[in-house]
């Protein structure tokens, strides 16, 4: 069977529409790079002063915020202030070994602080340590260093004029983009169950996760960008109220996918299988073609895609009928027509969400109002939000928001740049600056991270030094070199958010280009920025392994009892939620519980990258992260049950259910972080009695629910061996 790909203009569309911020943000870091570097010298003629404007401009731009337009500008203008500071501090401290190392140490702790303010964080850090290592690459007096100053913030300033003035010319506001990312990955997701489920290839379980992951993310990022405005707001946002409805029935979409992926893996019964690989095939086709071109909607916002995308809407309506239909004539037991039942109302629900969504984005597509206007406004209004005290005094905590694991990073980053620093005047070598940035750029948190990354900084340098020194041979006149800086430049900022691997490739082709420009370009001199690249990031290895390394080993105890935690809390959420039909209380939960499983998951994917003496018992580790990721998916499932049901359980049942699964996950979360700890283990016999009640007989829905409270107490029983496992290779250590 061929594999489906669902609709395959997606992939087109996001790159040209969800990806039009990557596309403007990569047009933007070629004017502030290239105007300074091209266009001034036509007027005034080219001078060093205008390669530190291109710079400033250039790394000012580079900033990776995907936040409200009026906080990147904040942001922006305070990394020009500090990279001023920087060149400042750098040329005037250039003549003394001592001073530099001093002040590279400093310098080196705050900007691995700083690293942990966002994803932006490490933008600003670099650019600071950049012009520090800039600056002490080029010796100057006060007075002269003013003047390189100057140029600095001008190139600054310029970037930051691009940033004010590329907000009218985005094709859709931020919001609807990332809601379209949402849908994006829920249409991946499905994808991968179908290669699950559906066509005979092998679909590694940790794939599946990682979907998930991604979905949680999407979601996380949408939810950064705005909150929903108060009631008394004298903004009248009809357009963004809408959108922040759309967002959360693609939220709750998504939640139906992680009950569905669990339905599916239960249905084993043979006879099942009959219909996998044809009705099922079609049906989850008809769901992710839907995802898809809700997606594309999102992005054109045009009223002749929102039809196909109810013409694909309505195929999934279809397609649930056949697949019953289908199911009608299978020889099932009693507990497999159940669960074909559910995987049934699981579809309705997934359904009755894309309908949902499609009736607010056409509600949307209806109303008067400008969403350009509107969107203006919006923008303007949080701008002056921004600028209250209460606001920049959140946004100071935010960024001030350090722990012991932050200061040892900050620490073993100073060290390692003091070295660099120490190697680069010692032996006086030709822009050995770059030893110390390389290392800035390659060393991370985590050794494995750091390693990857160095691997990846190496392999794009060599790379990228082979192909702009063949390059640098051809005969070409200056026009071309200048014409191949814009495309190249342009590559530079796409892929570095992109595919670091290929960034980095194209960030060396541009430097050797600019040395070309600059007429400085010579074999030497590449093979001296080469064996500092490499000196650097073999160095950042070095370091993160030596001083002070974090491994996740002493890291994944702490994030799985969090994890834990907040699986038992979500649960509780639940059961308050159905007994209290508090509206998408439970959702909110499912959000923080799946977002400390994703920090689970990721530290055992760390873990996989770091040498093996450190790593201890990886396997038991990821078996724990995929049991408490399916104990949450088994919860959404019960939510969703409960979201439509009228039908209040008793509240003995729950109450009992909760207090003995409680005292399990605390069992639980006690010898996760003690596994020497012999306390008796839980006795699940009582949690499975309390399943057995004639209550959960009543109706479908309660039937439902007690297959997913069993199938709770399982994974717990599958934790408790697993922390016995555990327990055994600790005392034979």
């Amino acid at each position: 069977m061929i594999q489906f790909k669902p609709i395959q203009q997606l992939n087109a569309v996001l790159k040209q529409e969800y990806y039009e911020s990557t596309l403007s943000w990569a047009l933007r870091v070629v004017f502030a790079l290239n105007v300074p570097l091209i266009v001034i010298p036509f007027f005034v003629g080219f001078s060093n002063e205008l390669v530190w404007m291109a710079f400033g401009g250039y790394m000012v731009s580079l900033i990776d915020y995907r936040g409200p337009h009026y906080k990147k500008i904040l942001i922006q203008s305070m990394e020009g202030i500090l990279i001023f500071l920087a060149a400042l501090l750098g040329m005037n401290v250039a003549t003394s070994v001592l001073a530099c190392i001093f002040c590279m140490f400093v310098i080196g702790v705050f900007v691995a602080l700083i690293r942990n303010w966002s994803t932006y964080g490490a933008s600003i850090g670099v650019s600071t340590a950049f012009f520090y290592l800039f600056g002490i690459a080029s010796p100057a007096s006060f007075v002269n260093s003013l003047h390189y100053g100057y140029y600095v913030l001008a190139g600054a300033i310029w970037a930051i004029f691009l940033t004010i003035i590329s907000f009218p010319f985005k094709p859709s506001n931020p919001l609807r983009r990332s809601v379209a990312k949402i849908w994006k990955t829920n249409t991946d997701f499905l994808d991968i169950l179908i290669l699950k489920y559906c066509v005979a290839k092998p679909v590694n379980g940790i794939k599946v996760i990682e979907k998930e992951i991604e979905i949680r993310e999407a979601i996380n990022q949408s939810m950064k960008l705005f909150s929903r405005r108060g009631t008394d707001s004298r903004l009248k946002a009809q357009h963004y109220d809408l959108m922040m409805d759309m967002r959360r029935a693609t939220s709750l979409f998504s939640a139906t996918l992680n009950s569905l992926n669990e339905e599916l893996d239960f249905l084993t019964h043979s006879e099942f299988g009959k219909i996998k690989d044809a009705v099922l095939y079609k049906t989850l086709s008809a769901f992710a073609q839907a995802s898809a071109r809700l997606s594309i909607v999102m992005f054109t916002f045009r009223a002749e895609d929102l039809t196909l995308a109810k013409i694909r809407i309505k195929r999934c309506d279809i397609a649930i009928d056949l697949l019953m239909e289908a199911g009608e004539e299978l020889e099932l037991d009693e507990k497999g027509k159940l669960a074909l039942s559910h995987l049934k109302e699981t579809l309705r629900k997934s359904y009755s969400y894309l309908n949902e969504t499609a009736t607010l984005f056409e509600k949307k597509l209806h109303l008067k109002k400008s969403d350009y206007l509107e969107n203006y406004r919006l923008t303007f209004n949080n701008f002056l939000l921004g600028l209250k005290a209460r606001a920049l005094s959140e946004l100071v905590e935010e960024a001030f928001n350090f722990n012991s694991q932050h200061f040892t990073y900050a620490l073993r980053v100073a060290i390692g740049l003091c070295i660099g620093v120490f190697i680069y005047k010692f032996f006086n070598i030709d822009h050995g600056h770059w030893i110390s940035l390389t290392l800035l750029i390659v060393i991370q948190p985590y050794f494995g991270a750091t390693r990857k990354k160095g691997l990846e900084r190496i392999i794009g340098t060599v790379t990228g030094i082979v192909v702009g020194g063949l390059i640098m041979l051809l005969p070409l006149a200056h026009d071309v070199f200048v014409g191949m800086l814009i495309i190249v430049s342009f590559f530079v900022a796409y892929y570095l958010r992109n595919n670091y691997k290929v960034g980095v490739f194209f960030a060396t082709v541009m430097m050797v280009i600019l040395m070309q420009l600059s007429e400085q370009a010579s074999w030497e001199l590449i093979g001296w920025r080469v064996l500092s690249t490499l000196v650097g990031a073999v160095l950042a290895v070095f370091i993160s392994y030596v001083f002070w390394p974090v491994w996740e080993s002493e890291r994944f105890p702490i994030l799985m009892v969090k994890a834990v935690n907040q699986n038992k809390d979500y649960l509780q959420q639940v059961i308050l939620f159905y007994k209290e039909s508090e509206k998408d209380s439970w959702n909110k939960w499912r959000r923080i519980a799946e977002g400390c499983n994703n920090q689970v998951f990721a530290s055992v994917q760390r873990m996989v990258q770091e040498p093996e003496r450190v790593q201890k018992d990886m396997d038991i580790s990821l078996a724990m992260s995929g049991v408490n990721i399916r104990i949450a998916r088994e919860i959404t499932s019960i939510a969703l049950v409960m979201n439509d049901s009228v039908q209040q359980l008793s509240a003995d049942e729950l109450k009992n259910y909760f207090t003995l699964t409680e005292d399990i996950f605390d069992w639980i979360a006690l010898h996760v972080s003690e596994p020497l700890v012999l306390k008796p283990a839980p006795d699940f016999s009582k949690v499975r009695k309390v399943t057995t009640s004639p209550v959960f007989a009543q109706t479908e829905p309660l039937k439902f629910i007690k297959i997913e409270l069993e199938k709770i107490v399982f994974e717990m029983e599958t934790m408790c061996a697993l922390i016995r496992q555990q327990q055994i290779s600790a005392e034979t250590a």
